[in-house]
């Protein structure tokens, strides 16, 4: 396996587990900069905790181990011209287009052969 190479969830609860690791993954960045911030004497405003560049990290990096439709998303979030997000986020998520996993030559090969059969 090269460094990129990692298997794709295939299984339903694997997938919905990586899900949820997004949001656990986001909710503690929102709740550990919320602290930081009341820590400072400042209050805190949800967006502001929840477009982080931590959070975003989190997020494109389980959305490149599971590919497929969710990545899509985070593909068509980094082509954002600062509409929606700010440019540091969308440079963070812009991983997803040329750095994303790939799935390992075996796990292709059985994926295929079980698509379209073994020749």
């Amino acid at each position: 396996m090269t460094d990129r190479s990692r298997p794709v969830p295939s299984a339903r609860l694997a997938r919905l587990a990586a899900f949820g690791q997004i949001a656990g993954g986001v909710a503690a960045g929102v709740l550990g900069e919320g602290v930081r911030r009341l820590a400072r004497g400042e209050r805190p405003h949800l967006p502001d905790l929840l477009l982080t560049p931590g959070n975003a990290q989190k997020v494109a990096a389980q959305l490149s181990r599971l590919r497929g439709a969710a990545m899509k998303l985070g593909q068509m979030l980094s082509m954002d011209a600062g509409d929606v997000l700010p440019p540091e986020l969308t440079a963070i998520l812009a991983q997803l287009r040329d750095q994303a996993h790939v799935m390992p030559p075996r796990q292709l090969d059985r994926v295929l052969a079980q698509a379209w059969g073994p020749d």
